[in-house]
């Protein structure tokens, strides 16, 4: 259930970009828009049609948070009951990676399926990001904050994280190298031809990659921009970018 990649702008500002792998049963998401939260923070996202909640949002101060899937070492948690859609809205309405951190510290994990969290801040300085996995028991601080910024993927899969880690080699080869634009739009269209099941643009016979969700964050003077989110969703069955789907009609 997704890949993400982060890589930084000109002048501290940076972007962000989530595939997210589903189950085909699932119904398609509503675009993103604009809303205001109850605490008076204004963000943009899409929606789970079937759950609510969001995989990734950002505000109008750009500040980013989301979710992937954490699923390694056969680690679950049966006791799960809510939507891990309902984290990225929490931690949004933090200003700054400590509160978000505290925050989910303080949260009842035990209620939601494992789950790689993260959320990225301009702090004036520069790009600073907190990584954190729930694995059912303990909750693990992955990454927190850091001055150099360096370009950030993470890769989860249903079948289990680690099969899909060459991903993060990929991520390597194509951007880590050479962060732009091109290059990190590149890495989340790639697909192996003879590995779909574990390409970046996924396809297998329960699941693929259903969009590509887009964030940038620019700095202007005086401030942050207004942040500005892509949203594209993938056709089933097209052969370009789902090719088990486009096979299974046949």
């Amino acid at each position: 259930m997704c890949t993400l990649s982060i890589i930084e702008l000109g002048q501290g500002g940076y972007r962000a970009v989530q595939n997210r792998d589903e189950q085909r049963s699932r119904g398609l998401a509503y675009p993103p828009a604009w809303r205001t939260l109850d605490s008076g923070v204004r963000v943009q996202y899409p929606t789970d049609s079937d759950a609510g909640g969001t995989w990734i949002v950002v505000s109008d101060a750009g500040v980013t948070a989301g979710v992937l899937n954490f699923q390694t070492g056969g680690k679950s948690n049966p006791e799960a009951s809510r939507s891990r859609g309902e984290i990225p809205l929490m931690m949004i309405e933090h200003g700054d990676l400590e509160s978000m951190l505290e925050m989910l510290e303080g949260l009842d994990l035990s209620v939601y399926a494992c789950f790689t969290g993260f959320g990225v801040v301009n702090s004036g300085g520069g790009v600073r990001m907190l990584i954190v996995q729930w694995d059912g028991e303990d909750l693990h601080v992955v990454r927190r904050g850091g001055d150099d910024f360096e370009p950030v993927v993470v890769a989860s899969s249903g079948l289990g994280d680690e099969l899909v880690q060459g991903r993060v080699g990929l991520f390597d080869e194509m951007v880590a190298q050479d962060s732009s634009v091109e290059s990190q739009d590149a890495f989340h269209w790639h697909r192996w031809d003879d590995e779909p099941e574990y390409s970046v643009m996924m396809s297998r016979r329960g699941a693929r990659t259903v969009s590509v969700t887009t964030i940038e964050v620019g700095v202007e003077v005086g401030g942050v921009g207004e942040p500005m989110m892509g949203y594209q969703e993938i056709p089933e069955n097209d052969p370009a970018h789902d090719p088990v789907g486009a096979g299974m009609l046949q």
